[in-house]
């Protein structure tokens, strides 16, 4: 996934206008049911982090997807990506934009918690505002969270343990999960190592 320098600018230029479209929807629906849980993040922080992951990963996951904005990111930087939102209403603005930026992006509507997970409160289970009511959305991508090289998320800070346990018991070998938090910026662990 190699890209001239002029690429790389057009590209830019293209997340800027999706990040203003993105910010003016943020601005315009504030405070309605659908973005109660709303994260928006630095979007140029994790552009560079993709930048740097994209010789190591192929396939990305956004779990709580939101406006879709990182996975249309990701998709068109040349990793085959996917999200998954518990907000239907999100949903249908991810498609909508990954259809306004020429981008290749699946987006399901659903719970990024696989449907046999196991909830142990004592291994640090515990969500926050994780959406945990909703069938898991992997079907509708065709897709198993063990094909995922990279997950990226928004965990609140109770809910890192969480999103460890999930992937640890159903990601692929050396997933990466990608994380992000308004206090802490981004993070970046492996888990499930063989």
């Amino acid at each position: 996934m190699e890209y001239d320098l002029q690429s790389e600018q057009t590209l830019l230029d293209d997340f800027t206008r999706l990040w203003d479209v993105a910010d003016k929807i943020w601005e315009r629906e504030d405070g309605t049911a659908p973005f109660a849980a709303y994260v928006s993040a630095d979007y140029m922080a994790v552009y560079q982090q993709l930048k740097s992951l994209r010789d190591q990963v192929e396939t990305f996951l956004e779990w709580g997807s939101g406006l879709g904005v990182v996975t249309i990111m990701a998709s068109r930087m040349g990793f085959d990506a996917s999200g998954i939102e518990a907000e239907s209403t999100l949903v249908d603005y991810s498609i909508d934009l990954a259809s306004r930026f020429d981008c290749s992006a699946k987006f399901a509507h659903g719970s990024f918690i696989p449907d046999a997970f196991t909830w142990d409160p004592s291994q640090g289970d515990e969500s926050e505002r994780t959406a945990i009511d909703l069938p898991a959305g992997y079907e509708q991508l065709d897709l198993d969270l063990r094909d995922v090289d990279l997950v990226y998320a928004y965990p609140w800070p109770t809910e890192h343990p969480l999103y460890h346990n999930i992937l640890n018991e159903f990601g692929a070998p050396n997933v990466k999960l990608l994380t992000y938090d308004a206090r802490e910026g981004i993070g970046l662990v492996q888990l499930n190592e063989s």
